[in-house]
């Protein structure tokens, strides 16, 4: 994704019987593209939201940021890059976090010549021009390039902390060796120190790093039974040497785990939710999920398992939204399968992948504080299809007016009768309190003039907080927001 230029509008929608809604459109700008499979990330504090795409090209990570403040006008538009440098003595920024009132770029440089992976920081500003100041925060040594080291960051709850870790060089056959720095929104090391697991010696694959504001450090990897993965949790806390492993298994020997989400609740415990399996040896068609299954850091020994009235195909779990004593859990319908490569000898090797999509229904569900299940909620809409590129048929979630929200693209003829439109995609909202009781659906077909308009709804890219709900929209000029509250 490149060259997004400044380009507004903003959508307030006050989402309840009669939406209120005001509309501010810029001008078009030079270029925009969706590009396939991207990771995404965002962050909202009370002046801005933020979202950062990432993509690799040429082996080299590169982030987008686009910066949208309260009106929605956009005022960062920008890939965040650095000067590589050379293949044995190289850099690259390694993530991009917005924490405090600071956008910092988290800077990976590995030297050959010296044996050293520093990790260091460099502040953002406001026009979107990364600082030449480097902020030192660790190093790790190594000996080879290839097995130099690997550093993981992430924001706290609290969005004012950051932790970081940095996995070293695995040795065989001795346990993984983890150091790690927490800083304030300052950028300040507030703390430091290095932990393991005695006597585990399998090298540990980072799939994800999360961090409570208390100093939990929850490193989630994941193993393989057969067919089936699930995820392990490798938990260490600041001050301690030694942590604990946490395999996340389902014990009904008749279930497995399909596929999950993960996120730290405001009493800094790491939850996971997802969906469920039968346990089979093989199977044919469409996955069916048959129920929804919840872990809690607090119980580590326990993961407490639901069951759906009726099994649902090919469920996948996209969000976990917390709403005082209530979290929500929002997943869809949604179907991959990659294109069969057809070509042979090294055009094979350079083939580019392609994939196919399928999205359907939504389905909610709420858990208590005690972490049982409160309600399953289907939510209707159109069944998509696309190729390659699907960020447009995504679910938006977050809390709006003390419910949970979510938008996505449904379609025009389920709403409006008009038979010359009935195929467009219509943006929709749908408010849900923590009780299950379903608001009616609103749609904006006028406030964004769906039928006119080139942009579409973009729902994978979206932020969350303030009671507002920002989403980008794009064509193959520009991008916009629109913000939702």
């Amino acid at each position: 994704m490149k060259n997004y230029i400044l380009s507004t509008i903003a959508i307030f929608a006050f989402i309840g019987a009669q939406a209120q809604v005001k509309v501010n459109q810029g001008n078009n700008s030079q270029e925009f593209k969706t590009i396939k499979q991207p990771k995404f990330s965002s962050f909202s504090d009370d002046n801005a939201n933020y979202f950062i795409i990432k993509r690799v090209e040429h082996f080299e990570k590169i982030n987008t940021l686009i910066v949208a403040d309260k009106t929605g006008s956009i005022n960062i538009d920008k890939e965040i890059r650095i000067n590589r440098g050379t293949f044995n003595n190289n850099a690259e920024v390694n993530s991009l976090l917005v924490a405090g009132n600071s956008i910092v770029a988290f800077v990976e440089s590995r030297s050959k010549d010296n044996g050293k992976n520093t990790l260091t920081a460099r502040i953002v500003d406001k026009n979107g021009t990364i600082s030449n100041t480097d902020l030192p925060v660790g190093s790790i040594d190594f000996v080879k390039m290839s097995n130099a080291g690997d550093w993981y960051t992430t924001v706290t709850p609290d969005k004012k902390h950051i932790a970081v870790v940095g996995r070293l060089p695995h040795e065989k056959n001795m346990p993984d060796q983890f150091k790690y720095f927490l800083l304030d929104e300052t950028l300040k090391v507030t703390g430091t120190g290095q932990f393991s697991f005695a006597g585990y010696t399998k090298e540990i694959s980072v799939w994800n790093f999360l961090a409570s504001d208390k100093g939990d450090l929850y490193i989630i990897s994941e193993e393989f039974d057969k067919s089936y993965k699930y995820p392990v949790v490798y938990q260490a806390k600041a001050g301690s040497a030694t942590g604990s492993i946490i395999p996340v298994i389902i014990a009904d020997p008749a279930l497995r785990v399909l596929n999950y989400v993960s996120g730290v609740n405001p009493a800094g415990d790491l939850v996971i939710a997802g969906y469920s399996q039968q346990k089979k040896t093989f199977s044919m068609g469409d996955v069916q999920a048959v129920g929804t299954w919840l872990f809690n850091s607090s119980k580590p020994q326990e993961v407490k398992t639901f069951k759906f009235d009726k099994p649902i195909t090919n469920m996948t779990a996209r969000n976990i939204v917390y709403n005082g004593d209530t979290f929500f859990m929002v997943g869809e319908q949604y179907k991959e399968e990659k294109e069969p490569n057809r070509e042979t000898g090294m055009a094979a090797l350079n083939a580019e992948e392609n994939f196919n999509y399928e999205h359907g229904d939504i389905v909610v569900t709420a858990f208590g504080g005690d972490g049982n299940k409160k309600f399953d909620l289907p939510v209707s809409r159109n069944n998509w299809k696309s190729r390659n590129v699907d960020q447009q048929f995504m679910v938006a979630s977050g809390i709006i007016n003390n419910k949970l929200a979510i938008v996505f693209n449904d379609i025009y003829g389920k709403y409006i009768d008009d038979k010359y439109y009935k195929n467009y995609k219509l943006p929709v909202a749908i408010t849900i309190n923590n009780d299950g009781l379903m608001d009616a659906p609103v749609h904006f077909a006028k406030e964004l003039d769906v039928k006119l308009s080139t942009y579409t709804l973009l729902p994978l890219f979206s932020s969350a907080g303030g009671n507002r709900l920002v989403l980008l929209t794009g064509n193959e000029q520009s991008v916009k927001t629109v913000t939702f509250q």
